[in-house]
């Protein structure tokens, strides 16, 4: 830290050396004389307070930054323990009153006028009390007359001291402020400063100069070679021909330093009357010479330069690389508001005018304006030209006389660099992602994991039939290739696999943005493709994954493969959880389930149609806890789940305890998509089939589970690729039931 400085002068360090010497001292002559005399005293009393003594005297002085302002503590300290050691070994001593008066004369040496006036007043209080109390201060059998007399002659010669003392305090006050000022001055300047003696060596030095030696502390290079400052070949060869002439020297200095060019203004005057001193002064030419070249370089330079006016007008003296980069010409005299006016909104605009006007008006200073800076990173964009670019804009004000400011513009291309950080950061995610997606087909059961890529790639064959009939319409076509998706991802979901869920979500906005279009381009319906051929490639990565995964673990804990009844059933409870969690809900799930009718029946679709339906569930019929109680329920809902298998028919029932279907919210919704007429909103039929419309949702956001409107639409349309039925039921805060019937006899045997 500049500012703190240890005020400690000679006689104060010596002052300190006596303070301790005179603890050293008090317990030797306490020690013989009471050896000699062979008095009795406390031995164990004496030598505790000369220890406790000493420890106080030595910390005191280590804590203390400014030894004046021990002017008081210190001597009483010493008082007190010359006092106590006289009261301890039985007040035989006749040389109090003068072991006294030398520790009033440390306390004087401590330069501290007003602390030494009450040491003064202290002790004499204390000295007047031993002798009107009878103790004999002066010697044993002395009358209190004589004491009184002692003590008269003591304080006498304690004012004369203390009085002298404050004469030699005032001319070395006077001294250490002129010391203090030329120091400040010498830590405050910019210039390289040095005084030095006869033989070179530094007196004082400035904060910059003993910084150029490499040392942080000025005080410190006081004693050394002037010549040992200066780093680097060049600058002691310019250092020794100035010391050579002293006191009649003034140059030019270009050199380099630390790779940097650097010019110095080198003089040295002799001072008279001051032991043959020498003033050596260096000030840095360099930001000058610098203003010079950058005047000479700016039209070189792979960086746009200019001056802005309050106005935002570009001012004349631009760098020829400016057109360059912003791909205009005659830059003077346009704003530059108006130049980035296609690269930024209307109100980003606003907000950057605003931040010109903190700039020039210094509102905040700079490290703030630099942090809130709008332009850090520019995408520039010419419309003219059909160019696109990254800038990077910094702003600085420069004073161009009578209190005008004009803003100093720095524009930096830095396309290439934010494309390769772009280009990392896709890296880094992806390996991001394929680690998070080998963690989580860690956790997966193989026989689920099997269930689940047959289901994927059957979905995505079918979407592969789906884009190549050129029958179905461009809408039909995105329809059933949203139902895919979704069901790949309701499988992909529900299994933890969030990475491949994700991607699969984000793919499923895409759809729903095409089927909102009235006309679908031909390039939309490619880059879709593409994009789907993206996601199935996946799939042999999983598999490559899991292959990799059951030669580490040796299929250990694999077990056998699981019968279809039971990863349904895990499949669906996944579901339920899933959903729960997601949802904030508290669910029990409670299944029923023939085996017979899973072995037999379309597993696939069975397994679809039920995963859709229970999401449903979850989203739209069971409540959240708090309103279950509010309703009088249990907080934990229940989805039920029955399948029987009687006379080759498949029965399903899946039914839950919720809150029932809101006929008057679907028939809102209904209205407002054009699915019903308006006579029609109090038939029940009909709104239970506007439900199982392709988008049709009565959720107010979209979320991985629920909202757009395409799981119902599955349902209806897997249902009727088998041939079944679906029926539905469903009372206000009772519930809601589907029962799906499926023929098996008009179904091929299945493998």
């Amino acid at each position: 830290m500049e500012t703190k400085t240890n005020k400690h002068t000679k006689y104060q360090i010596a002052a300190n050396i006596c303070s301790i010497a005179m603890v050293v001292f008090l317990s030797a002559i306490f020690t013989f004389e009471t050896w000699l005399t062979r008095t009795n005293y406390n031995a164990i009393l004496s030598v505790t307070a000369i220890v406790l003594a000493l420890v106080i005297v030595v910390t005191a002085i280590k804590s203390t930054r400014d030894y004046s302002l021990l002017a008081f503590f210190i001597p009483f300290v010493l008082f007190l323990l010359h006092t106590a050691l006289i009261i301890i070994g039985g007040w035989y001593s006749s040389r109090y009153l003068l072991v006294s008066f030398a520790i009033l004369g440390i306390s004087c040496t401590y330069s501290n006028f007003n602390r030494t006036i009450g040491f003064v007043i202290v002790q004499n209080i204390i000295i007047l009390t031993l002798v009107l109390t009878g103790n004999p201060v002066a010697g044993k059998r002395l009358p209190l007359v004589m004491g009184l007399a002692d003590w008269g002659v003591y304080l006498f010669a304690g004012i004369i001291l203390v009085w002298l003392t404050r004469s030699a305090t005032v001319v070395l006050d006077e001294a250490l402020v002129q010391q203090n000022s030329f120091m400040n001055l010498l830590a405050s300047t910019e210039n390289y400063v040095a005084i030095v003696d006869e033989h070179n060596k530094v007196l004082y030095a400035s904060k910059t100069l003993s910084r150029l030696g490499m040392v942080e502390e000025p005080t410190l290079v006081q004693g050394r070679p002037l010549i040992d400052l200066f780093p680097g070949r060049s600058l002691k060869i310019f250092a020794g021909k100035m010391l050579t002439q002293k006191g009649d020297y003034a140059e030019d200095w270009e050199f380099s330093l630390n790779g940097q060019k650097r010019y110095f203004k080198a003089a040295s005057h002799s001072l008279p009357g001051y032991n043959s001193g020498t003033l050596i002064n260096l000030y840095d030419m360099t930001h000058l010479a610098e203003r010079d070249e950058i005047a000479a370089m700016k039209d070189s330079m792979k960086i746009g330069l200019f001056f802005m006016d309050k106005n935002f007008v570009i001012q004349d003296h631009y760098s020829r690389y400016l057109e360059e980069m912003l791909s205009e010409t005659e830059l003077f005299g346009k704003l530059f508001t108006d130049v980035i006016a296609d690269s930024v909104t209307p109100s980003e605009l606003k907000n950057i005018k605003d931040y010109f006007d903190m700039v020039i008006n210094h509102s905040f200073d700079q490290e703030m304006l630099d942090e809130i800076n709008p332009l850090n990173e520019l995408h520039y964009i010419n419309k003219a030209k059909n160019i696109k670019k990254v800038f990077q804009c910094g702003f600085a004000t420069v004073e161009r006389g009578h209190g005008e400011f004009v803003l100093l513009v720095t524009v930096y291309d830095i396309t290439a660099k934010v494309e390769l950080q772009k280009k990392l950061q896709e890296e880094q995610n992806k390996r991001q992602e394929e680690m998070q997606s080998v963690f989580e087909l860690i956790q997966v059961d193989p026989s689920v994991f099997d269930d689940f890529i047959k289901d994927m790639e059957f979905e995505f064959n079918a979407i592969d039939k789906v884009l190549k009939d050129k029958k179905m319409s461009s809408h039909e076509t995105l329809v059933k290739t949203y139902q895919s998706i979704h069901a790949i991802k309701s499988n992909a979901v529900i299994l933890g696999l969030n990475v491949f869920g994700n991607k699969a979500h984000a793919l499923e906005s895409v759809i729903k943005k095409l089927r909102e279009r009235e006309k679908v381009p031909f390039n939309d319906m490619l880059n879709l493709t593409m994009q789907i051929e993206q996601l199935s490639n996946e799939r042999e990565s999983f598999k490559m994954v899991i292959e990799k995964i059951k030669s580490y673990t040796g299929n250990a804990g694999v077990g056998g493969r699981k019968q279809n009844v039971n990863v349904l059933i895990e499949s669906l409870a996944k579901t339920v959880d899933k959903a729960a969690a997601d949802m904030g809900r508290k669910i029990r799930f409670i299944n029923e389930v023939d085996p017979a009718a899973v072995e037999r029946g379309p597993r696939r679709e069975m397994k679809e149609i039920l995963m859709q339906l229970i999401r449903n569930s979850v989203a739209h019929g069971i409540e959240p806890p708090e309103e279950r109680v509010a309703k009088g329920k249990k907080e934990t809902g229940i989805i039920k789940l029955t399948i029987k298998f009687i006379s080759n028919i498949i029965s399903m029932e899946l039914r839950d305890d919720g809150r029932g279907l809101d006929y008057k919210k679907i028939a809102e919704k209904a209205l407002r998509n054009k699915l019903i007429k308006k006579e029609d909103a109090a038939n029940k039929n009909m709104l239970i089939r506007a439900i199982f419309a392709p988008g049709f949702s009565t959720a107010e956001n979209e979320g991985m589970h629920a909202g757009r409107g395409i799981g119902l639409n599955l349902v209806h349309d897997r249902v009727k690729e088998i041939k079944g039925s679906i029926k539905l039921r469903s009372e206000p805060d009772k519930g809601t039931a589907f029962v799906i019937t499926i023929p098996i006899e008009r179904r091929k045997p299945r493998n």
